[in-house]
């Protein structure tokens, strides 16, 4: 059973939270009828954007840009990686993943209304000569995760904006 200090210390961290302006992150909501993905075949965020609206929304992609309300384009996405650290004998101690996406959010009745956007994720990576299949397993999950939230971002501007 919950004792009254229990409950009032709850009630206590409930009023910091929400003094302090935190809110947890809500989802989104897509405004339009129908949308089509525009990507590569090989596109990791386009794979992602269509996975996302499938399981969130029934019916909402389409076939064909022109049957579409709004058409999200991914123009551009690149992985790349840098040395981010260096340890005093000269070897690799850590690298910086870097994940960018360029893309366009359109109407196919008013192309010249589109909006044009990119962006970059970044996420460091230990490194280690003994672990050199298990790091590199890591970093292609580490830019899989990049692909999914770099869609997630996408689908938030989408929600947020009137094309």
């Amino acid at each position: 059973m919950i004792t009254i200090k229990t409950k009032l210390l709850l009630l206590v961290v409930a009023l910091a939270m929400t003094s302090c302006g935190f809110k947890l992150k809500g989802g989104y909501e897509i405004p339009y009828q129908t949308v089509y993905i525009q990507a590569d075949v090989d596109s990791q965020v386009g794979r992602a954007l269509k996975k996302k609206i499938e399981r969130k929304y029934k019916n909402m992609l389409v076939d064909a840009a022109s049957s579409a309300e709004v058409v999200v384009s991914v123009l551009a996405e690149n992985s790349t990686r840098s040395i981010s650290v260096l340890s005093n004998s000269g070897t690799i101690d850590e690298y910086e993943l870097l994940y960018s996406i360029q893309f366009r959010i359109y109407s196919p009745k008013n192309a010249t209304n589109a909006l044009d956007s990119q962006f970059s994720l970044r996420r460091k990576i230990t490194y280690s000569d003994q672990n050199i299949s298990a790091k590199s397993s890591e970093e292609e999950s580490l830019i899989n995760d990049m692909a999914i939230d770099a869609a997630t971002r996408i689908l938030v501007r989408l929600s947020k904006e009137r094309i």
